[in-house]
């Protein structure tokens, strides 16, 4: 037996074998090549993305077609939610997917992460068989790696599925691992871009708020009726949520109640006379309680009261309902409705703003009334006094002639000592008119046609009682004897005002003397004394109230009682004074009538 001799190998055969090798590892080279350049310019596409879900959704479906997959999930986690949300799902009908962080495979990954890489995801406990029940899916072998950040945070999963057993290979495993290093580090920079997005889209809903609330600022501060500016802000709020309807709601103590102040939108008319009881529907309880209420459907709540609605024939959809904060409690609520798609929370935040406004309103207008109640008690008070100043003249008269009455034997003077007294009686009761007008808020001029010559005698007349205890002399020129219109009482008060000042300015004799006349459209009164003048220090603030040059038993109002009632008259009051020399008082204002 020739033991050097072998079994013989066919050359051909092994040419063959060597060349099934050679093509085998050629085509393996040229797979990976092709994946190794796919890796590269997912990278480089990714770095360059500006629109990066269509990228994404490139990408998704270049890795499936080297992998040969059937099915890819791109899971992104919601801080806000703490959920993985699919970005992007490619050959699944679900368009979205929303997994607690915990669940299933993608959830173990996320926590882990570590790829993980099943060759039959059904016998693995960790696989949740549901999402294959939503979408029709058979998944077998399934290839999940995290996406993970340099900086080593994971910020989803990348899921690669097929419904074959063992379909994937280790090579399999690092091209996705390659992607989804690719994908994280492009989808930090994403998320870094989206939350600066949306900080900017917040900072520009807040400039626009502030816009909102600077104009309705300005228009508080220069408007003096609160109901146009309660409207305006009214309008304001439903423009810029885009709701349908709205109403702002005020509470009423003492009836235990709310009423719509201000309505907007279908059968708004009808509100006006509707009254709610306190916490009655969503209006009363949010007004009661100072919650907000924002539900898609008015049926969601369960404050919604149906009734009204009813009454009025309206649907009522979404509702977004905010309390007005008030200086002691709530006062009341601002409601908006309907809007479509359903309320936003930056429409809530815009109503809260908003109705701080309205609540700001009403507690400025409540300080102004408050000021102007304040205003006419203390003025109320001045016209008393300026009254108490003022009755002097009318009732010296009616005690002279009622002491002249006592002694007189004819009858016919004193029939006309008794009519002066009525007279003067009249006049009393038109100051005592004249103060109730005021504390009404009302002014009292009675305008009427006076004829110069009567009411000059008249006025002498009570002029030279005025002074016949003092030392001075009174003289009275009427230059002027026609018509003119003017309140006769009050005119005769701004004469005997300064007839006293006179007299109080002459303690040792003088002369004051009275003339009227016309110049032009214009009555002019003038009354001049040659007493002491009036001080420096005193003779700016000459019209002011309770402002007195120290005589005794003065209250300083005859000369403020005077300014008012020129002022009525639609006049002007001036003077002249030297020290030592004396003072003149001119009063001017419009004649009313022609000239005669």
């Amino acid at each position: 037996m020739d033991r050097t001799k072998g079994p013989r190998t066919d050359p051909g055969a092994l040419v063959s074998g060597l060349a099934a090798k050679l093509n085998e590892l050629e085509l393996a080279v040229t797979r990976q090549n092709e994946r190794f350049t796919a890796v590269i310019e997912v990278g480089s596409q990714l770095a360059s993305a500006r629109d990066v879900d269509a990228l994404l959704r490139t990408v998704m479906d270049r890795l499936t077609g080297l992998l040969d997959a059937e099915a890819a999930t791109l899971f992104m986690h919601d801080t806000r939610t703490n959920e993985l949300w699919s970005r992007v799902v490619k050959g699944a009908s679900i368009k979205e997917l929303r997994l607690p962080v915990s669940a299933g495979i993608a959830g173990h990954v996320f926590g882990t992460g570590k790829t993980l890489m099943l060759g039959d995801a059904y016998v693995d406990p960790r696989f949740n068989p549901d999402i294959d029940r939503q979408s029709g899916f058979r998944t077998k072998s399934i290839i999940a790696a995290p996406l993970r950040h340099v900086s080593g945070r994971v910020l989803g999963v990348l899921e690669v599925l097929h419904r074959k057993v063992d379909a994937f290979t280790s090579d399999d495993r690092s091209l996705v691992e390659g992607v989804a290093t690719q994908i994280a580090a492009v989808l930090d920079n994403v998320l870094l871009l989206e939350q600066l997005r949306a900080r900017s889209d917040e900072l520009a809903q807040r400039v626009r708020d502030l816009d909102l609330l600077f104009g309705l600022e300005r228009a508080a501060s220069s408007s003096d009726q609160q109901v146009d500016l309660l409207e305006r802000i009214l309008q304001t709020a439903i423009d810029s949520v885009g709701a349908r309807a709205g109403s702002i709601l005020v509470a009423e103590e003492e009836r235990d109640s709310l009423y719509f102040r201000n309505t907007r939108g279908e059968k708004s008319d009808a509100l006006t006379s509707v009254r709610l009881k306190t916490g009655q529907g969503i209006a009363g309880y949010v007004a009661m309680s100072g919650e907000t209420v924002r539900v898609e459907r008015a049926d969601d709540s369960d404050h919604y009261d149906k009734s009204i609605a009813r009454k009025l024939g309206v649907s009522i959809g979404s509702v977004l309902c905010v309390p007005i904060p008030g200086d002691e409690g709530r006062l009341g609520s601002l409601e908006l409705l309907n809007k479509k798609g359903g309320f936003t929370e930056a429409d809530e935040r815009l109503a809260v703003l908003l109705a701080g406004q309205i609540g700001r309103a009403f507690a400025s207008r409540q300080s102004r009334e408050e000021q102007e109640r304040k205003a006419r008690m203390a003025a109320i008070g001045q016209m008393l006094a300026g009254v108490l100043h003022d009755l002097r003249t009318p009732l010296t008269v009616i005690a002279g002639y009622a002491e002249m009455m006592a002694d007189e034997p004819a009858e016919p003077l004193r029939r006309e000592m008794a009519q002066s007294i009525l007279s003067q009686l009249d006049h009393v009761a038109a100051m005592q008119k004249e103060t109730l007008d005021f504390a009404r808020g009302e002014k009292s001029v009675l305008m009427r046609r006076v004829y110069l010559h009567v009411f000059m005698r008249e006025l002498e007349e009570q002029l030279m009682r005025e002074f016949e205890q003092a030392e001075a002399e009174v003289k009275v020129v009427t230059t002027y004897t026609g018509a003119a219109r003017f309140d006769e009482n009050k005119m005769k008060r701004v004469i005997l005002n300064l007839a006293r000042n006179a007299i109080d300015a002459m303690p040792e004799g003088g002369r004051f003397t009275l003339t009227v006349d016309r110049e032009g459209d214009e009555v002019i009164f003038r009354a001049a004394d040659t007493g002491q003048g009036i001080l420096p220090g005193v003779a700016d603030r000459m019209f002011e109230s309770f402002v007195t040059a120290g005589k005794k038993n003065g209250t300083g109002l005859g000369l403020a009682i005077v300014r008012k009632i020129v002022d009525e008259h639609g006049g002007n009051i001036t003077f002249k004074t030297k020290p030592g020399k004396g003072t003149t008082f001119e009063v001017r204002f419009p004649a009313g009538v022609s000239a005669d």
